[in-house]
């Protein structure tokens, strides 16, 4: 008997975020991919990813159900010498974990297969399906973790793939394409906390870059954004005030990850033009904190105790 999953609303449950890109040798053969880590960077647990193409949002209908979402998109895996198709391979530094469990489907039509075992010495385990996935589906491959116990100790849900034939991969969105997670750690902002909409983004933190300059405003580091139509560049003015564009500091009921865009704006400071790794999301510039930090010398700091970032105008920025 199949089983029906839920409908899902358009959201992402599980943080996905793109750590790494990189290739990682598994213990028994070379195994490469794209790492994400779930929930959030802290949760011990990651999947590599092969022949990644991107985060997509996606509708698709039958006549029971809806499926509205974000998926990752990856090449049809290739059959394994066994029969079954490696999806993805999950990777934990939670020692006490011993065997996961899944029950993946399709996301309008239901349960199709049984994943489960005990992970490798290494703290891996490989996702393999038995069944031979289709481009014209969405799958979802929720799982959870359990210890020697028998206790559950980890889980992800809404974990949902669609895959593409290689011919229909892009080059230009793998080289592009990346995934903004909401930072989970506080911010402090000379010594007072302020809630920010930023992102994780390979590993790195990235705030929008009004909600810096409207957080620094009035202090001996503050600096003014202006937009350039001409040119189509956004300028930066060091030691002059900001002027408030309107939904600074603007907050999410319900943050979610999200696709990152690469800005293909220039940038100005001061005149000059700088080179400065940029991202639109939602319309809106996001850098990384220590890029802007650097570039107008306000101090940063990090407690790993307390998962805390500080930005402290009243201290020179010193590399990491």
């Amino acid at each position: 008997m199949r089983r029906k999953f839920k409908k899902v609303s358009v959201t992402l449950i599980f943080a996905l975020v793109i750590s790494v890109f990189a290739s990682i040798n598994a213990s028994a053969e070379e195994f490469k991919g794209e790492t994400f880590d779930l929930v959030d960077e802290n949760s011990g647990y990651k999947i590599m990813v092969p022949n990644f193409v991107e985060i997509k949002q996606v509708k698709l209908e039958s006549e029971e159900d809806v499926f509205e979402g974000n998926v990752v998109v990856m090449e049809k895996p290739e059959k394994n010498s066994d029969g079954t198709y490696t999806i993805f391979k999950v990777i934990t530094t939670d020692k006490s974990a011993k065997t996961l469990d899944s029950y993946p489907g399709d996301v309008l039509w239901g349960q199709m297969d049984n994943v489960n075992g005990d992970f490798s010495a290494d703290g891996s385990f490989m996702y393999n399906l038995k069944p031979e996935v289709t481009t014209e589906a969405a799958y979802r491959f929720d799982f959870f973790v359990q210890n020697e116990n028998g206790d559950s100790i980890f889980s992800v849900n809404e974990l949902n793939f669609m895959f593409v034939d290689k011919a229909g991969a892009s080059e230009t969105v793998k080289q592009d394409a990346a995934l903004a997670a909401p930072t989970a750690s506080k911010v402090l902002v000379n010594g007072k906390e302020i809630a920010f909409q930023a992102y994780n983004i390979n590993d790195n933190n990235y705030f929008k870059l009004r909600d810096l300059a409207m957080v620094v405003n009035g202090t001996d580091k503050n600096f003014e954004v202006s937009w350039d139509d001409a040119k189509n560049a956004i300028n930066l003015e060091s030691g002059k005030a900001y002027t408030t564009a309107g939904g600074e500091l603007a907050l999410s009921d319900n943050p979610i990850s999200k696709e990152a865009k690469p800005t293909n704006s220039k940038m100005y400071l001061d005149g000059q033009e700088i080179e400065i790794v940029a991202y639109n999301i939602d319309g809106n510039n996001y850098l990384k904190l220590r890029d802007i930090a650097k570039a107008f010398n306000i101090g940063i700091t990090w407690d790993s105790e307390t998962n805390t970032i500080g930005i402290d105008t009243k201290i020179d920025y010193k590399e990491e």
